[in-house]
């Protein structure tokens, strides 16, 4: 899983945050589905935040929210 984080734009702070994020949580949380999913919420609330929104894909942004609505009603 290391070697993979050799090639993220790393400049690029909305792409790396994100990465850094979703490769962090998923050892801390014992789950790979939910490091994933909040990677999925890292970068669409990255995106906003810097206010490229329109770079998220409607999908992205419908997994994102699903993944909110299980961290906050599930967990």
């Amino acid at each position: 899983m290391a070697r993979a984080l050799a090639d993220i734009d790393w400049p690029e702070i909305t792409e790396s945050a994100p990465a850094v994020v979703t490769a962090m949580a998923i050892p801390l949380t014992f789950s790979i589905a939910d490091g994933i999913g909040i990677g999925f919420l890292a970068f669409v609330v990255t995106k906003l935040l810097a206010g490229r929104f329109r770079e998220c894909s409607p999908a992205m942004i419908a997994v994102a929210l699903l993944f909110a609505a299980k961290f906050a009603f599930l967990d």
